[in-house]
């Protein structure tokens, strides 16, 4: 596995969709995306930037600062000049060469086609730039749609953790569908 401070990082394109590093002007998205009932209900800690200068301050300090550090990827997702989504490799173990998936749309966006790029796009980055031998990832049981987009894009059912994570949105805990992808498995 590959430092993330020393890896390529031009942007990836798959069905009309592109994976980039954030920018200031991703602000918006991100905005949007703290506040989005979904977002919020099915990842744990993310906390809504209370307005866009609060969410550019954070664009400005902690992806780069998590990059740097080998800590987190994080990625903006854009079709057609405009930012649509969200994605992150988080929990970077080098000794296990894996990492863990998320990915967010914006609600106007949330196709299978799209999400299925996206995760795509997330999953070649780090198999072919960091060099992962595992990305692994995990849906809220009730949370069929992400299920669905990991598994037509390879993943494979690997287990259940009951309670694993707390709803950002409602604090609620959420049991959880493991499932993890190798790199020969991506489609």
């Amino acid at each position: 596995m590959r430092a993330l401070a020393e890896v390529r990082d031009d942007p990836l394109t798959d069905d009309g969709l592109l994976l980039r590093r954030p920018q200031l002007s991703d602000a918006a998205l991100v905005l949007r995306g703290t506040h989005d009932p979904l977002v919020r209900e099915f990842l744990q800690a993310v906390i809504p930037h209370r307005d866009q200068a609060a969410a550019e301050q954070w664009l400005a300090e902690i992806p780069e600062l998590l990059w740097q550090t080998g800590r987190a990827a994080y990625f903006t997702l854009e079709a057609d000049g405009s930012a649509v989504g969200w994605g992150e490799l988080v929990n970077l173990d080098p000794t296990q060469d894996s990492a863990e998936i998320a990915v967010w749309l914006l609600p106007e966006h949330r196709r299978l086609r799209t999400a299925k790029s996206a995760m795509r796009l997330v999953c070649r980055f780090g198999f072919e730039r960091i060099g992962l031998r595992r990305i692994d990832a995990f849906a809220a049981a009730d949370n069929m749609p992400s299920q669905l987009t990991g598994a037509a894009i390879g993943f494979r059912r690997a287990g259940y953790r009951p309670a694993l994570f707390r709803s950002s949105r409602t604090q609620r805990l959420h049991d959880a569908v493991y499932a993890t992808l190798v790199p020969e498995d991506l489609c």
